[in-house]
């Protein structure tokens, strides 16, 4: 039997030690695979900046969430992210589709095998990724595609 779990909540203090450090010189400590994504509430217009985790391929970031802030991205929504102490401009588009989210997911936690536990997901003999887990994982998973 497979269980997923959800993430667990990160209490506000690390999100916030986070963003001091994506923001100063310290920086490559945590850039390659966490950044800044900064996107206006679609109701009240107000700035939000969230701390993901990401895999980028070309001019594509890919991002994912078991959370409602990328509601404020459907239909494709301005962003702004902080990669690598640079600020790059792109459009976000939310993917649901679970084909999709499930080869995106497969990807990031290929790239990033220490996420894995975040996500419920095991790994096999050959240390991948186990595709029941990952399709569990998936079911409860937003990927939010950016295009740079």
């Amino acid at each position: 039997m497979t269980t997923t779990s959800t993430p667990p909540t990160v209490p506000g203090y690390v999100n916030w030690v986070v963003k001091r450090i994506l923001r100063s010189p310290l920086h490559r400590v945590m850039s390659r695979n966490t950044m800044l994504l900064n996107f206006t509430g679609r109701k009240t217009g107000k700035q939000y900046t969230a701390v993901v985790r990401y895999v980028r391929e070309g001019d594509l970031v890919s991002c994912y969430t078991d959370s409602k802030w990328w509601i404020n991205l459907r239909g494709g929504a301005p962003v702004e992210l902080l990669i690598g102490g640079k600020t790059l401009s792109g459009t976000a588009t939310v993917v649901k589709d679970l084909a999709i989210v499930t080869a995106s997911l497969t990807s990031f936690l290929e790239a990033t095998p220490s996420d894995s536990k975040y996500y419920g997901v095991g790994r096999d003999a050959g240390g991948r990724p186990k595709a029941e887990d990952l399709r569990s994982a998936a079911e409860i998973t937003t990927l939010v595609q950016i295009a740079l």
